[in-house]
């Protein structure tokens, strides 16, 4: 067929032809890019974990050994495109050469996710690699897994003596025995109290020993005496943050007794006065060792090295004190967080989400044993709370406290709250940032807070950060001289007057307290304590024995009672 492609009317035909063709040519690409889509990612294309390391939160340097009980962050990098999400990420650890894991931290999918290593204080816990895993979820593609191996690290155990025994030999010698769980001290001090002085000894090159230990002392083989040993780790490589406590054994020697065994009132004889248990010898070891007729003290497990709880629920720690026969099977407790509570009988209850150590120790002996646990939820802190009631006369644990009308007035000022149960727990230690906050919601400044120049300002909970930001600004808070500022630690009383003070913006002075402990006032916190006293914010003639105890912890109805004291200064 002849077509005319002459004139306006071929041009037009020609023009169709070159649209519909090319219309053609796009659906096809169309089609062909869809089937691209919809066939599977290739394998060498998947996301994986490059690399990732251990640091110290601290210096933010890269770690070779672990120390249990100390917390560390875990810093990672993956090639994965910002489209490709992180599910079931894992960080486990082995000690059997990744035969089997155990899982320190896990989640479901979070977009944002900071790992951590917290190993739990248990000598027989040594080394361990250390694993991260996660599924890649690519928006094209299919999901695929990942996982990097690290390791073996070194542990180290800060953990307490245990089944220490003094046993006495017919020729007068004792023979100590100790059960060492800790693989990080360089030797023992061993320090020997008796009629005849204080004398020392060495147990050299224990370090990375786990296990039974002893030493013989030869003692006076013509009387019978009565000595106390103390026994201390020297932990000199890693720093005083690590040792441990001092365990005391008490012995009567074996030899023919004399007329001086025969004599009920033995004399004082003085000690090493750094010493305060043993400062009086016999007259202070009856009071803290018991009978020397009675079976001592040799060691103290509990029967849970770790426990998860949720945020409420409660778990109770058995103390198993040997032998079961011992004179004083009495125990205390401690946690070093406000994460969770535990109370005299060893029922720990979560509190806020994230792990600490709980330490039960013997009244005899001291010897200790150590629980990591795990708390799961994201609670706010107990300060945070909604007040139980407008009117706090109404808490059912304040009747009696001394600071009662301290506490119902920060109530009423907003300083502080109650528990939902109807308590305000007045006894309950307060950490750093808990008593910042107070302070700022007592004093209410208008202006905005400057952010926080801390080394560990990452520590800082979103609920406190506000609070803490607003006090730095206005020199409340200055940290410590390596640049961190510790919020989670409980606050003792010297802190707190210091924080008081320089909210107060009271001038300082240099004058003596009649305090009865003014020696023992640490030289920077001294001019505030004094300024406190003058004005009020310290009342002696209501603390114990006239003492302000600096270093012990301070409580939440200290804290009410300081804040309302400072607030109403000039009214």
């Amino acid at each position: 067929m002849d077509l005319n492609v002459n004139g306006v009317e071929g041009g037009l035909y020609l023009h169709r032809i070159f649209v519909n063709k090319f219309a053609k040519i796009l659906l096809l690409m169309a089609v062909l890019l869809s089937v691209v889509v919809l066939l599977p990612t290739q394998r060498s294309e998947a996301a994986q974990i490059n690399r990732f390391w251990i640091t110290d939160p601290m210096t933010k340097a890269q770690v070779t050994y672990v120390i249990a009980g100390k917390l560390y962050n875990i810093d990672f990098d993956t090639d994965k495109a910002s489209t490709t999400s992180f599910e079931n990420r894992k960080l486990e650890y082995s000690t059997d050469n990744g035969a089997t894991w155990v899982t320190l931290v896990g989640d479901s999918g979070k977009q944002f996710w900071t790992p951590y290593i917290y190993m739990p204080i248990d000598p027989r816990l040594v080394s361990a690699k250390f694993r991260l895993s996660t599924y890649f979820n690519p928006l094209i593609g299919d999901r695929h897994y990942s996982e990097k191996i690290i390791g073996p690290y070194k542990i180290l155990q800060p953990a307490s003596i245990t089944d220490a025994i003094a046993t006495p030999k017919e020729d007068g010698k004792v023979t100590l025995t100790w059960n060492d769980n800790s693989n990080m001290e360089s030797n023992y001090i061993i320090t020997r109290y008796g009629p005849d002085g204080t004398k020392t000894f060495y147990k050299n090159n224990t370090t990375d020993h786990i296990g039974p230990l002893s030493y013989d002392d030869q003692t006076d083989s013509k009387k019978s005496s009565v000595y106390i040993y103390k026994l201390s780790m020297v932990i000199d490589r890693y720093g005083p943050d690590y040792g441990t406590e001092d365990v005391y054994l008490s012995v009567k020697t074996k030899v023919p007794p004399t007329i001086i065994d025969q004599i009920k009132d033995v004399p004082i004889i003085q000690t090493n006065p750094i010493d305060i248990k043993v400062n009086k010898y016999l007259v202070d070891f009856d009071l803290n060792f018991g009978d020397l007729n009675k079976v001592a003290v040799s060691g103290v497990k509990l029967n849970a090295k770790a426990i998860t709880l949720n945020v409420g629920e409660t778990q109770k720690l058995i103390a198993d004190v040997t032998p079961a026969n011992a004179a004083n099977r009495e125990v205390t407790w401690s946690i070093d967080s406000q994460i969770a509570d535990v109370d005299s009988a060893g029922k720990v209850t979560g509190r806020l989400e994230g792990m600490a150590t709980i330490k039960v120790k013997s009244v005899s002996g001291g010897f200790t044993d150590y629980c990591v646990v795990t708390v799961m939820g994201t609670p706010q802190p107990p300060t945070m709370e909604p007040p139980l009631s407008p009117i706090s006369s109404k808490f059912t644990d304040i009747t009696g406290n001394a600071a009662k009308a301290d506490i119902e007035k920060a109530v009423d000022l907003g300083v502080v709250f109650g528990y939902p149960d109807g308590t305000f727990r007045p006894n309950e230690k307060v950490t750093r940032a808990e008593f910042a906050s107070m302070l700022i919601r007592g004093l209410k400044p208008a202006e905005e807070g400057k952010p926080l120049p801390f080394i560990d300002k990452n520590e800082v909970g979103a609920w406190a950060l506000p609070a803490l930001e607003k006090a730095y600004k206005l020199g409340i808070i200055h940290g410590y001289s390596d640049k961190s500022i510790r919020p989670n630690n409980n606050i003792t009383h010297a802190e707190m007057i210091v924080m008081v003070v320089n909210a107060a913006k009271l001038p300082l002075n240099d004058k003596p307290t009649s305090l009865t402990d003014d020696g023992e006032l640490p030289k920077w916190a001294k001019p505030s304590v004094s300024t406190a006293e003058e004005t009020g914010i310290i009342i002696v003639g209501g603390l114990p024995d006239g003492k302000f105890m600096p270093q012990a912890l301070t409580t939440r109805a200290e804290a009410a009672s300081a804040v309302v004291r400072m607030l109403m200064i000039g009214k």
